[in-house]
């Protein structure tokens, strides 16, 4: 398998390093949302189920109310019988006297019938519609370990792809080949970000080492003051152990040294992560190199959401603090094993250290 890849890879004709993960990563995605959709199906059909259940139960207990009364009537005409059906209607005095008497106990009779095969019926009604949910439910399960199963596959599949870049090093075409195509990552990274939310372009990104906040300058959006008024107390977007810090750092697989311009922030796959302020989704999508991304403007400042896997915001979507943008994960350049969130603070594009704006000890 990886002397294969190894050929692809090398290969100048055919997809490269980076657009193999991309579209093992657009797969698992795609997955995703049908796990996703499946789930709410589920629940739904379990609400049904609850409800079918519920109704079936009142019905139950409503025939067997029901029974008692009709078993106390069917008693008490038992025991006209054994006293003689014939004795009780002939000991009348009068033909209308005998026509009432044989009126009423027809009456009876067929009133507790009705009324028993009526709320039999409905108790078979409610049985066969909790089955039938029972079932659904049974089969949106078995769709939903399918598609489980084909995202292990998929998984699989990629982890072979990833793991081609974590042994680069051993090829120096494949390392060569592996750099341009990171640094092409990177630089489509920033044009994707590059200017959102504030009606600028920023082609070429700075750094920014003081750790001070930016001077207050005059912004069209109202979310600039708020947002740098709460520099050092914005909460963390997860709780999670910090693998790669802001600043330079060695690529494993390269061995070059590069700059992270945001905090690494390992944790489960799966962990909710969330906005850290109140703001507009600028960007939701898939980002070649760095995985599903999510960026949220607060006025001219930007907080950046990489590598997660199940998004839960879309472009355009107002959000506040503290609600859900999605799932960490390892899409883009990542194994299966270095599950993370990637998290950035930007000022006019300007990606700055994170770390002093958030919450200490966080």
């Amino acid at each position: 398998m990886l002397a294969g890849a190894t050929a692809r890879a090398e290969d100048p004709g055919t997809r490269g390093i980076l657009d193999e993960i991309a579209r093992y990563d657009a797969q698992l995605v795609d997955l995703d949302k049908a796990d996703l959709a499946t789930t709410q199906q589920e629940d739904a059909v379990r609400a049904d189920l609850a409800a079918h259940q519920s109704d079936e139960e009142t019905a139950t207990a409503e025939v067997t109310r029901r029974r008692t009364a009709v078993d106390a009537g069917l008693r008490a005409a038992y025991r006209l019988q054994r006293r003689g059906f014939a004795r009780l209607l002939f000991d009348a005095q009068s033909p209308d006297e005998l026509r009432r008497r044989v009126h009423y106990l027809l009456d009876t009779v067929r009133s507790q019938d009705a009324a028993l095969t009526s709320f039999g019926a409905a108790v078979d009604a409610r049985t066969k519609a909790a089955n039938a949910a029972d079932a659904e439910l049974k089969a949106l399960a078995a769709l939903s370990a399918d598609r489980a199963k084909q995202r292990d596959q998929l998984k699989e599949e990629r982890a072979h792809r990833v793991a081609l870049l974590r042994s680069v090093q051993a090829s120096p075409v494949l390392s060569g080949q592996y750099g341009a195509e990171s640094q092409r990552a990177h630089a489509d990274f920033e044009a994707s970000v590059a200017g959102l939310g504030d009606g600028t372009a920023t082609p070429v990104i700075t750094i920014d080492h003081s750790g001070e906040a930016p001077p207050a300058t005059p912004s069209p959006a109202s979310g600039s003051d708020a947002f740098r008024a709460a520099r050092g107390s914005l909460p963390w977007p997860l709780h999670g152990r910090i693998v790669v810090g802001w600043g330079p750092y060695t690529d494993p697989a390269t061995q070059q040294t590069l700059q992270n311009l945001g905090l690494d922030i390992a944790a489960a796959p799966g962990t909710p992560f969330r906005a850290v302020f109140s703001g507009n989704v600028a960007r939701s999508g898939y980002v070649r190199g760095y995985g599903q991304v999510v960026m949220v403007t607060h006025g001219a400042y930007a907080t950046l959401y990489a590598h997660a896997n199940g998004l839960r915001v879309s472009q355009g979507q107002d959000v506040h603090a503290g609600d859900v943008l999605g799932l960490v994960g390892s899409t883009g350049l990542l194994d299966e094993s270095e599950a993370r969130l990637h998290f950035e603070v930007r000022y006019n594009g300007t990606p700055q250290d994170p770390t002093p704006w958030l919450q200490p000890g966080g």
